[in-house]
C-alpha cells in the first residue's frame, strides 16, 4: 500500500526555531492583550463562556447546522468576487474580525435553517455583525446576503440587502463599551457585568451555568433609526444565476483532501448526499475546526494566524475541476496539524508516521508552485510542546503529475479501486470498510 507517497519526494526536514519563537512570542502577547472578535461582541457573554469553558461542546446535530453554511460561503464568494477580497481579516482598537467579502464596502453572508419573510430576514445581530465591520473600515454602507438553505423539502430560498448607517461613531463607542466589558470578565473570570444573550432560553449549550436569566438585556449594537435598509435584487439575482444554486451546501468542486484520500473521495461521490458539510477531513483534521476554542491549541491557531497582520493568507489554487486554498505563512506553504501521539516523533519518520500531512503539504506546494512548505505540529496529549518542519521537497513535476493523475481518475469516475489506499489507520472507523479495501482486504 502506497502510505508514504511524499517520503521518495522530501529533499529535508529541518526544525525552524526561528518560526517557532516567532510563534510563542505571538502566543504570548496575545495572552496579554486577548484579542477580542467582532463575533465575541455580538453576544459577549456567550462568547465569555467559549473562553472560559471550552469542554463545552455543541451537540453533533448543531455542530453540524453550524458547518452546513460552509459550501454555500464558498459558491457566493466566488460567484460575486474573487480570491483578492474574499475572508478579509481586519483589525481596530483590539478587535478582531474576518469579513466574508470586503471590496469597495463590507458583504457580511449569513446562513439559516428559517428565513423570515422581508425584513424580518435582516436580523438584528446579522445587522450589528455588519455595522461593527462597517465601522472597523469607516464604510458607512454595506451589504447582508442571508440564505435559508433547503430542509424537509422546503425550497432553499435568498434574501439580500443593502444597508447604510447614519453615523459609526455610535456602534464604535458600544463596540469599546462590550470589548472592555468582556476584557473585564475574562480577567476576573466573573460574566456579571456581561449582558444577557440573546440565545437565552433558545437551546443555549451554557444555558446550565449561563446564568442569563439574573442578567441585564441584551441591547443592540446597532439601534433602529441609525440604519437604513432595501431590498438588493441585483445581488440576489447573481446567485439565482449560478448553476449550482438549488444546492450550494453540497461539492461543487474538488479539493486537496481528496488528492490525499482519493479512494475515501470516490467513494463518497457513489453516495447521494443528506444534508452534509461541503468538505470531508479526515479525523484529525477535523479537530481543527474548533481550534479557536481551546487552550494552547486555540493560542497557537491565532498566533499563525493572526499574530503577525498580513503574515497569514489564503491563496488560491486550481487544477481543472479541483478549487481549493492553500494557506501560506510569509509566502511559505503552511499547515497547522494536531497529533495525538503520546511521544514526539523523530523527524526523519515524520513522513511516514504521518503521511498524510506530508503528502498534502506536497501536493499544496506543487499547485502553489513551490518546492519547499511548512509543518506547524501540535502534540495534544504533551501539554505545550510544538514543533515547526521547514520540508523541502525535490522532483516536483513527479508530484503534480501525481496530482494530476489522482484527479483525473477521480473526474473520470473510475472505480474506487484503482485509486491509492487511504492510510491503514483510517480502516478502522471507516464508513466504506470492509469493501474499500484499505486495510488489506481486496477491494
Amino acid at each position: 500500500m502506497n502510505e508514504a507517497f511524499s517520503a521518495k519526494y522530501i529533499r529535508n526536514i529541518d526544525a525552524n526555531r526561528t518560526i517557532k519563537d516567532e510563534l510563542t512570542t505571538a502566543i504570548r502577547s496575545q495572552s496579554a492583550r486577548r484579542r477580542i472578535s467582532v463575533t465575541d461582541l455580538v453576544n459577549p457573554r456567550q462568547a465569555f463562556f467559549r473562553w472560559t469553558k471550552p469542554e463545552i461542546q455543541p451537540s453533533p446535530e448543531r455542530a453540524q447546522t453550524m458547518l452546513a453554511g460552509t459550501g454555500f460561503h464558498a459558491l457566493f464568494g466566488m460567484a460575486i468576487s474573487t480570491e483578492e477580497f474574499v475572508e478579509q481579516f481586519v483589525e481596530f482598537e483590539g478587535i478582531v474580525g474576518k469579513i466574508d467579502i470586503y471590496e469597495d464596502v463590507p458583504v457580511e453572508l449569513k446562513t439559516t435553517s428559517s428565513i423570515p419573510q422581508g425584513a424580518d430576514a435582516a436580523r438584528p445581530s446579522y445587522v450589528d455583525q455588519l455595522g461593527m465591520y462597517c465601522a472597523m473600515t469607516g464604510a458607512l454602507r454595506g451589504r447582508l446576503i442571508v440564505y435559508g438553505r433547503e430542509r424537509f423539502g422546503r425550497p432553499p430560498q435568498l434574501r439580500a440587502f443593502r444597508l447604510e448607517f447614519t453615523s459609526l461613531d455610535p456602534i464604535k463607542a458600544e463596540m469599546f463599551r462590550r470589548r472592555d466589558l468582556l476584557r473585564r470578565a475574562l480577567e476576573t473570570q466573573v460574566p456579571s457585568g456581561l449582558p444577557r444573550c440573546e440565545w437565552f432560553d433558545r437551546g443555549c449549550d451554557y444555558r446550565d451555568i449561563c446564568g442569563c436569566e439574573a442578567a441585564e438585556p441584551l441591547t443592540r449594537v446597532v439601534q433602529p433609526g441609525m440604519f437604513t435598509l432595501e431590498p438588493d435584487p441585483e445581488l440576489e439575482s447573481v446567485f439565482s444565476k449560478q448553476p449550482n444554486a438549488a444546492a450550494p451546501d453540497k461539492p461543487t468542486a474538488f479539493r486537496l483532501n481528496d488528492l490525499v484520500f482519493p479512494r475515501k473521495a470516490a467513494y463518497e461521490r457513489l453516495q447521494v448526499p443528506e444534508d452534509e458539510e461541503d468538505e470531508v477531513d479526515d479525523a484529525v483534521e477535523g479537530r481543527l475546526r474548533d481550534l479557536e476554542r481551546r487552550g494552547l491549541r486555540g493560542s497557537l491557531y491565532k498566533a499563525l494566524h493572526f499574530g503577525i497582520p498580513g503574515a497569514f493568507r489564503n491563496e488560491p489554487v486550481r487544477l481543472r475541476s479541483l478549487l481549493d486554498r492553500v494557506g501560506t505563512y510569509k509566502g511559505t506553504p503552511t499547515l497547522l496539524r494536531v497529533s495525538r501521539l503520546r511521544e514526539m516523533v523523530e523527524r526523519d519518520r515524520l513522513p511516514y508516521a504521518m503521511s498524510h500531512y506530508f503528502d498534502r503539504l506536497a501536493f499544496e506546494c506543487a499547485l502553489a508552485g513551490h518546492d519547499y512548505g511548512r509543518v506547524v505540529l501540535f502534540y495534544e496529549y504533551l501539554g505545550d510542546k510544538f514543533m515547526v518542519y521547514d520540508v523541502g521537497f525535490k522532483e516536483m513535476n513527479e508530484v503534480f503529475k501525481e496530482a494530476d493523475g489522482r484527479l483525473g481518475l477521480l473526474e473520470s469516475g473510475a472505480s474506487p479501486d484503482k485509486l491509492p489506499p487511504c492510510p491503514s489507520w483510517m480502516y478502522k472507523n471507516c464508513e466504506f470498510a470492509p469493501h474499500c479495501g484499505c486495510g488489506g482486504v481486496p477491494a
